[in-house]
């Protein structure tokens, strides 16, 4: 190659090309006849300027169109296929690599293809970003996706040190991951779980992060270090990658703990390092990718439920050291009956428990926090069951005070004073439980002093936080007892099993925790009437006159 071709690589050439590529639509033929010229003979390498400065123009299209003709989008995956299979194979010749021995002349050519091969996946990865839902810039951002793995691939196969070593493109692939942890559209983003309707992720997820495990290993190893850095230069960008990486995450375990070393084998790359399969550094990774996004950033309260509510199944086991999650568990704790959202609490407590139970986590005041959480909205919440299965298992330590435990069982009676019948209906097994479980409370039903006197003052003190303090023990269940007059049949039936002998089994909480109102109407439609029902007013033949009027109606 002469020195006036190179000068022409790296000069202006590109821009006139580029005008005139404005008004010419490429057809299928045409691209291939391109890619077969480049493939050549050096001389014809500014076809690969031509081929992405078309490719360019179709994508800056898409972006607020609400369709393109079937000609673009077939012209869009041809340019994308045909410029992949030139990379790869400027990739086997060497050619985009510099070497020592090159003359200036092939590090000019060199420089100038690698700023091409930089341009590719910025125009794929342009696309990626954009707010647009329609089927046609999802199908190709999936293309794009399959065609840069590939080039990882490829870059991994050719790209090595030296001849028959191990190695994986970390360099392109940590382009990649950069920007799929940014891509999508922040309108996708569910509020229910803050995870996210992103076909691109789905499809990353499905093909090669669930697939390949040195796919999976190398994600987190270049997010732990690049993650800081995209959060600080793309700052607006948080939220998508909270809810992609929650997506990833959510979908299934990291791998099967049970069988993890088989998981390690199956890599998208053929000879990948020996490192991929340490499952310790693995860990070390996904934690500290963890522990950067945790700390970016000041987090919503719908922020902090997504997290919680994976991060016991999800994020902690995957973990070296699950207690740097400490802080953060605690904080949303306290935040939670701080009054900013009790739920918060509700969820944080499973985390909590995880570290108390595995890693011995000494948390102070363990059963006063907990004590705080049985506010007057907590049977109103969707999460209640969990909360009450959580207490369930809390409650059966031998080492608690009957005074704690009175505590306890007092407050929720209290609580079914201004809960829906559903909450209630959980409320009486769950005391009747805490009551065979600790004998010593059976007091709280049987105050021969409270029944004796004509006006009752309740010794409970409501407003104390500390359940050792409350004077519950001195107290009764008053509240319970209106429950036998309560307007619903099933739960006045339910709640005479206290003024019964304590002759029957524990009931089974999980039998009553998720009662709804729709079961409880369900289950009246459905009772068999034995007699005609008794009513309080005057039947009536009909509604209608003959005449299809209320005219028998009489005010």
């Amino acid at each position: 190659m002469t020195s006036k071709r190179g000068n022409n690589l790296a000069s202006g050439s590109d821009q006139k090309r580029a005008r005139k590529a404005k008004d010419i639509t490429l057809t299928k033929a045409n691209i291939q006849k391109l890619e077969a010229e480049t493939k050549k003979s050096p001389k014809y390498f500014n076809n690969i300027a031509r081929l992405l400065q078309h490719l360019n123009n179709l994508i800056y299209e898409i972006e607020g169109n609400e369709s393109l003709d079937d000609e673009k989008l077939e012209s869009m995956q041809s340019l994308v296929a045909s410029l992949t299979r030139i990379f790869t194979w400027l990739l086997s010749k060497k050619q985009l690599q510099l070497r020592g021995s090159d003359t200036k002349q092939q590090q000019i050519v060199s420089g100038w293809l690698q700023a091409k091969y930089s341009e590719y996946f910025d125009s794929i990865f342009k696309i990626w970003e954009y707010s647009n839902n329609k089927d046609f810039v999802a199908q190709f951002q999936i293309y794009g996706l399959s065609s840069v793995m590939n080039i990882v691939k490829a870059e991994s196969k050719y790209m090595a040190p030296g001849e028959d070593q191990p190695f994986f493109a970390t360099n392109t692939y940590d382009r990649v991951v950069r920007a799929l942890i940014i891509s999508g559209d922040k309108q996708n983003i569910r509020g229910s779980d803050y995870g996210i309707d992103n076909p691109l992720i789905l499809e990353f997820y499905k093909q090669y992060f669930n697939a390949f495990w040195d796919v999976k290993y190398y994600f987190f190893r270049q997010l732990k270090m690049s993650l800081a850095q995209v959060l600080k230069d793309r700052e607006d960008k948080f939220d998508m990658v909270l809810a992609n990486l929650i997506t990833l995450v959510k979908i299934s375990e990291m791998y099967p703990r049970m069988d993890a070393d088989s998981y390690t084998d199956t890599t998208l790359v053929q000879d990948v390092p020996q490192k991929v399969s340490d499952l310790s550094t693995f860990r070390s990774n996904f934690e500290k990718s963890w522990i950067i996004l945790l700390q970016s950033k000041e987090l919503s309260v719908d922020q902090y439920k997504a997290i919680l509510f994976i991060l016991h199944k999800r994020v902690i086991p995957f973990m070296n050291n699950p207690t740097k999650l400490m802080d953060f568990l605690t904080d949303s704790y306290n935040l939670g009956i701080e009054g900013r959202d009790i739920s918060l609490s509700i969820v944080a407590l499973n985390g909590l428990w995880e570290l108390i139970k595995k890693f011995n986590l000494d948390y102070p005041d363990f059963y006063t926090k907990l004590y705080c959480i049985l506010t007057p909205e907590l049977l109103h919440l969707n999460i209640r069951s969990r909360f009450l299965r959580m207490l369930d298992l809390f409650m059966t330590s031998t080492h608690l005070s009957a005074t704690i435990v009175a505590s306890f069982i007092k407050r929720l009676s209290q609580l079914a004073l201004r809960s829906p019948a559903p909450g209630i209906i959980a409320i009486i097994p769950f005391v009747y439980n805490l009551l065979k479980r600790h004998p010593t409370c059976m007091l709280l039903i049987h105050n021969i002093e409270a029944s004796k006197e004509k006006y009752y003052v309740d010794p409970f003190n409501p407003d104390e936080k500390d359940p050792a303090k409350t004077n519950a023990l001195d107290s009764s269940l008053w509240e319970l007892e209106t429950m036998m007059n309560h307007y619903h049949p099933q739960v006045a039936s339910l709640a005479k099993i206290l003024s019964q002998p304590f002759s029957k089994n524990n009931y089974n909480i999980e039998d009553f925790l998720d009662w709804s109102y729709q079961r409880l109407l369900d289950g009246e439609l459905k009772k068999k009437v034995r007699s005609e029902i008794d009513l309080e007013f005057e039947t009536w033949d009909r509604l209608y006159g003959e005449g299809g009027f209320m005219e028998d109606y009489q005010y």
